[in-house]
């Protein structure tokens, strides 16, 4: 991004802690390269990734944990996270439900 013609190194100058510290964002995106080195550590030095879940279903996933929806139409994902599936869609009761988390494989890069 063009800092000098939008301002931005302007406002860097005059404030130099205004660099997102103690900000938690989540980001979904399937392009996102993990081992870019402009997303390994924050300002003070914590790292910016925390976790992230593959989730383009690529074939390296197990989905062979079956879960069934709740009476409201509910289910649990696998991450535990609660899942609301729209009523007007027509889906079985019972999903599919899968992750593999590549943290350990972002430590040894």
């Amino acid at each position: 991004m063009p800092k000098t013609e939008i301002g931005a190194d302007r406002f860097l100058h005059s404030h130099p802690h205004y660099d997102g510290r103690g900000a938690l964002i989540a980001i979904f995106d399937s392009g996102v390269d993990p081992a870019a080195a402009g997303l390994q550590v924050s300002s003070d030095g914590k790292p910016k990734i925390i976790d992230i879940l593959g989730c383009t279903g690529s074939g390296n996933i197990d989905t062979s944990k079956v879960v069934k929806a709740n009476a409201d139409g509910c289910t649990s994902g696998a991450s535990g996270a609660s899942l609301v599936i729209n009523t007007s869609w027509k889906n079985p009761s019972e999903r599919r439900s899968g992750m593999r988390k590549t943290r350990r494989k972002l430590q040894r890069l």
